[in-house]
């Protein structure tokens, strides 16, 4: 009895679980905007890939967002935006193409949990060439761990 119990939590997990993250099912993909021609590829033109708060106390929270561009020449897609660590939280990111010319954000909030020197990573990969785009957080946390 405990296994058919077992056996059917893990199993409407799973099925949730998947459910959960099939949020772009309507978004209109194309081979093309997954593989792009390398001479029209889409291209992401960040204000700034690093963003350096100033000093802050441990367990406080910043908020920040990393703006872009899209300034090539093909529908930009996300497929996948992740952080380095669970003390930096994303609130969000185009889950829609992103049209040539369009702006965009990924909106983040940073909690420090240890002093000192601070760096931690978005890992964005994308229809663009090359695939993988890195970028930083990075500054001093104060105050007692």
């Amino acid at each position: 009895m405990i296994k058919i119990v077992i056996l059917t939590l893990l199993t409407s997990t799973l099925l949730t679980n998947c459910r959960l993250t099939d949020k772009n099912e309507n978004r209109p993909v194309t081979s093309d905007m997954i593989s792009p021609d390398p001479e029209n590829a889409p291209v992401m033109t960040f204000e700034s890939e690093v963003y350096e708060f100033e000093d802050m106390a441990v367990g406080s929270t910043i908020k920040h967002s990393f703006k872009f561009e899209n300034t090539g020449k093909s529908a930009l897609l996300l497929f996948d935006v992740k952080a380095s660590c669970g003390c930096t939280v994303l609130k969000g990111w185009p889950k829609e193409p992103v049209a040539p010319g369009e702006t965009a954000e990924i909106p983040f909030e940073f909690t420090p949990n240890v002093t000192g020197k601070n760096e931690k990573t978005v890992s964005i990969v994308a229809n663009t060439i090359p695939s993988t785009k890195k970028l930083s957080i990075k500054g001093m946390v104060v105050g007692q761990n």
